[in-house]
């Protein structure tokens, strides 16, 4: 069923170049005979991975609650962490969460996680297509924040070094995150996440870890209360993509009229597609923040508006995971994407493999954080400042 759905839908019918066929020849003896569950995940994966791309994968419930925890994970320890030269720092704690009750801070070091050290951890973590570095680095910290979250009231031993160099360890409680989003009985429940704020120097903020319903009627009812503010950013970071539809709805918020936006290539054909302005367009300079963990409908999102001039992009490399995928329950459990379209924004930029490179490239920094500065956040806040003087 996994070659067959590949073979009929998949939006480039050359398979870049792969012999497809000689795939599944290659690999359906080795299925057939597969012991397991997790073999054959395992050896199913081997196959689509041949293709070298994004969104091609079957997985476990429990793969997905690892690799994707932001969207997947029950129970959480309010905390956002970076694998960055080869340490794996804490870069985000929500306010109140059960992390910064146990002391926690940004810029902290973790060193082992249940009492296994985090190297032991990273070296387990499967690697991913598209094969380059920033996605490497990108599913390394989701894979971190795999282990540190788990299932709600469980506890997680974490051992780690704070700004004076000392070894410390924290036993924290994970928090229940609510009640998940059923979007495909293909996937576990969602957990959909949407923050709206003023910065100081009334500039809007906005952070959301998933494109989907309802964060594009959040987004419309925030616009409503910052329509004063003298810039907007949105902090894709940590927000691994989404619903295509939710993208066009919140970038008809952004133009102020008919903009073609980006093409949609499919197997058989290609759809060009431009956009209406919203009745109250918000007309103020944009900052988009991306990095590693800003992926496929963030991407997209990202790209659009990178390749109109609509936005300015700062922050890190993405990891260049951007295809339309579908879910589907396989008859023995496990869930399966694959990717029908390519996306490709209006300048003809191709993203998968290759990434969004943002106008003002800057990595976050341990010694910032550990004084409670994000320097990308605070770039994106300069941007807007600057361009309010011209």
């Amino acid at each position: 069923m996994v070659w067959k759905t590949v073979n009929e839908s998949h939006f480039d019918p050359t398979f870049g170049g792969i012999d497809w066929k000689a795939m599944r020849d290659r690999y359906h003896p080795q299925i057939v005979s597969s012991s397991g569950i997790e073999d054959f995940n395992r050896i199913t994966n081997n196959m689509l991975f041949e293709l070298r791309l994004s969104h091609l994968l079957v997985a476990t419930e429990k793969m997905l609650k690892t690799y994707m925890p932001t969207l997947f994970s029950e129970g959480t320890v309010g905390i956002d962490v970076r694998w960055m030269q080869n340490k794996v720092v804490i870069t985000k704690i929500n306010p109140g969460c059960p992390a910064q009750k146990a002391g926690l801070k940004t810029g902290y070091e973790i060193k082992e996680i249940d009492g296994r050290d985090v190297n032991e951890i990273i070296q387990i973590a499967e690697v991913l297509p598209p094969y380059n570095v920033r996605n490497r680095r990108g599913g390394i910290s989701n894979f971190i924040i795999g282990h540190l979250n788990g299932p709600p009231n469980t506890l997680v031993s974490i051992r780690y070094v704070d700004e004076n160099s000392l070894l410390k360890e924290a036993a924290i409680l994970r928090q229940s995150r609510g009640t998940g989003k059923i979007i495909s009985d293909a996937m576990p429940p969602v957990f959909i996440e949407f923050e709206a704020k003023r910065l100081e120097r009334n500039i809007g903020y906005i952070w959301f870890n998933h494109f989907a319903d309802p964060v594009d009627k959040d987004f419309v009812q925030a616009l409503e209360i910052m329509r004063d503010t003298c810039g907007l950013i949105f902090d894709l970071r940590s927000n691994p993509g989404g619903n295509f539809r939710v993208v066009d709805t919140i970038i008809e918020q952004l133009i102020t009229a008919k903009t073609p936006l980006y093409r949609f290539r499919f197997r058989e054909k290609t759809v060009e597609r431009s956009l209406n302005p919203s009745k109250h367009p918000y007309e103020k300079p944009v900052v988009v923040l991306i990095d590693v963990t800003s992926m496929s409908s963030s991407e997209h999102f990202a790209a659009c508006l990178k390749a109109i001039g609509r936005a300015a992009i700062v922050g890190e490399r993405s990891p260049g995971y951007l295809l339309g995928s579908k879910w589907i329950k396989l008859p023995n459990g496990l869930s399966f994407m694959h990717s029908f379209l390519q996306p490709i924004p209006f300048d003809g930029q191709i993203v998968e493999g290759h990434g969004i490179k943002p106008d003002l490239e800057i990595g976050l920094n341990r010694n910032d954080l550990l004084k409670g500065r994000d320097n990308q956040l605070e770039a994106a806040i300069e941007y807007i400042l600057e361009e309010n003087l011209q």
